[in-house]
């Protein structure tokens, strides 16, 4: 959808390109907002720091996908943005944006698309993250990402996909071999089946 909305901007808006290698911080939390990204190639995780300081994953932004995109309506950044694989970005100017967005409701409305698909996503990781059984809550998260071949592609790694759901990665890893054991899934490095 982001892709699709990327491909609107009209050539007025200038999106440039940005090359960044893994580790490399593409903005910080409280940085002022700027430029809105869109990840042609790569990974980058939205890290924030919590009340004690200790840093949470929200989320591992992928090819396809516009990285902190609710920031357009802040004034700073609400995480940090720190590349997990080497990345090409597409950006424009926050500025110009909203001002398109004013001037071409096609364009808005496919923002809102986005946005209420990503309200739809965190509601179900938070329903997830209540259920009490680790087992259950990773069948649920599995469940509720396999496509029509009943398989979850794995593009993020386990360690990340374990804080996602609210449990220990090591409480994650244990569970998951029980689930494989018992013949419950099956997995390799890119993908997650349910058998």
């Amino acid at each position: 959808m982001i892709k699709r909305l990327f491909k609107k901007l009209p050539s007025t808006l200038k999106p440039q390109r940005l090359l960044l290698d893994k580790g490399d911080v593409l903005f910080n939390q409280g940085d002022n907002v700027s430029n809105l990204y869109f990840i042609q190639k790569g990974k980058i995780k939205l890290i924030r720091n919590a009340i004690d300081g200790h840093p949470v994953v929200l989320h591992v932004g992928q090819q396809g996908e516009a990285i902190a995109e609710a920031s357009l309506f802040s004034d700073q950044y609400h995480c940090s943005a720190v590349v997990d694989s080497r990345c090409e970005l597409s950006f424009a100017k926050k500025e110009d944006l909203l001002q398109l967005l004013q001037t071409h409701p096609e364009v808005m409305i496919d923002l809102l698309a986005v946005f209420s698909r990503q309200i739809r996503d965190l509601r179900a990781i938070n329903e997830i993250k209540n259920i009490r059984s680790a087992k259950e809550r990773i069948l649920s998260f599995i469940r509720t990402n396999i496509d029509e071949n009943r398989e979850m592609r794995l593009n993020i790694s386990l360690k990340d996909m374990a804080q996602k759901i609210g449990l220990a990665h090591e409480t994650f890893y244990r569970e998951l071999k029980k689930l494989e054991d018992a013949g419950e899934l099956h997995r390799n490095s890119e993908k997650i089946k349910l058998l």
